[in-house]
């Protein structure tokens, strides 16, 4: 394929090229086996979702080369994006293991480095054909901490990925909300997406109105929105790129009451709280801490469920984990979400989330008004 330029003259080659020859400075394997279609394209710059058929990607540590194992009907798909040494397609009914043992023989591949997370039982049954167990190894952690460490031209990627997702909710606050079901606005929020750009949505778009608010992972369903709800609404979209967004906003419908204005005050509170944690150096489990400690402060600690954010990038969930657990310290690169919540059974749930990139400065990319003023609406 043509070799694109980017900022600072950087060949999108290059690019890929850079990213495997980190890997490999980080491994002790002679070869990798990467199966995950996401880390195949974070590889590659190649996206394939194969079903049930095989796609690898094989790493020669010691060289450097790499092939890439994929279904013969994504020719024309590899033929456009694939930065890879070798292209090994394999047709429908023939055994792609033997030609992948043929091309791990090629690398004189002794042990070999697998996703442990991704790897199927029965794919790594077939691996113990030509390997011992003590020979494969999970290089995991190796990928996803690279992964997790993003650049200024990722930041940008990314920046658009928020400013779609942005575009789509304020067409939707804009208009009329109440009397609308949770499925009509996220199919109107899947709609205005696409038009601005996206090339899917990342997840949902998650929907829920009144009582169904208290539901971290509710559905979308056929509640409709009425005066006195918290309308909660958690999506992000997915840009030709591949870069993905997470935004979450509570709304009020109407007049908020006591209760729903002293929740939400307290959410946002905390998610103000972990934004200022977030910088260079800084435990991760420091930004849990300060945001949880604003909503204990207000009486409703027991009713914050989750931690307080993860990373992102390519997918919508990557490293670092910011929970309360994790020592590690923020890096420039990362990308992560604060979304702290209060989620009360029978009433009513709030969570506000934005995105942030770690650098010298922390940028906040998630730039949605979230006021109490700005997300109450008029009946």
């Amino acid at each position: 394929m043509g070799q694109r330029a980017l900022k600072g003259m950087v060949t999108i080659t290059e690019k890929y090229e850079k990213r495997v020859e980190k890997l490999t400075e980080a491994l002790d394997v002679d070869a990798v086996v990467i199966t995950d279609p996401i880390n195949v394209f974070y590889f590659t710059g190649c996206f394939i979702e194969p079903h049930e058929r095989l796609l690898a990607l094989l790493i020669d540590v010691k060289t450097k080369d790499t092939a890439l194992m994929y279904p013969a009907l994504d020719q024309e798909i590899v033929n456009e994006n694939a930065t890879v040494t070798n292209q090994l397609p394999h047709n429908d009914g023939e055994d792609p293991f033997d030609r992948l043992f043929e091309h791990l023989d090629q690398f004189q591949s002794e042990d070999i480095g697998i996703e442990g997370g991704h790897m199927t039982y029965d794919r790594y049954q077939r691996l113990l054909g030509n390997y011992t167990a003590d020979q494969i190894d999970s290089v995991d952690k190796a990928i996803n901490v690279l992964r997790g460490r993003k650049d200024e031209n990722d930041k940008e990627k990314l920046q658009e990925a928020v400013d779609i997702t942005e575009k789509a909710l304020a067409d939707l606050v804009n208009g009329p909300v109440s009397g609308k079901t949770e499925k009509e606005i996220a199919d109107f929020l899947l709609q205005k997406v696409k038009e601005y750009g996206a090339v899917d949505v990342s997840f949902g778009p998650l929907v829920l109105a009144g009582e169904n608010s208290a539901l971290p992972h509710g559905e979308s369903g056929d509640t409709a929105v009425e005066p006195g709800d918290f309308l909660l609404i958690d999506f992000g979209v997915v840009t030709k790129d591949r870069y993905v967004s997470d935004m979450t906003r509570t709304f009020i419908i109407g007049e908020p009451t006591e209760e729903q204005e002293a929740i939400y005050k307290a959410v946002l509170k905390a998610n103000e709280a972990g934004i200022k944690q977030s910088r260079i150096g800084e435990q991760m489990n420091t930004l849990d801490e300060v945001a949880r400690a604003e909503i204990m402060d207000d009486g409703y600690g027991e009713y914050f469920t989750h931690r307080i954010g993860h990373g992102l990038g390519i997918g919508l969930h990557e490293q670092p984990s910011l929970d309360a657990q994790n020592t590690d310290k923020l890096e420039k690169g990362h990308v992560i979400t604060i979304e702290p919540g209060v989620y009360k059974a029978g009433f009513g749930g709030v969570r506000i989330e934005d995105m942030l990139y770690i650098g010298d400065t922390t940028d906040v990319l998630t730039s949605f008004p979230k006021d109490l003023e700005s997300i109450t609406i008029e009946v």
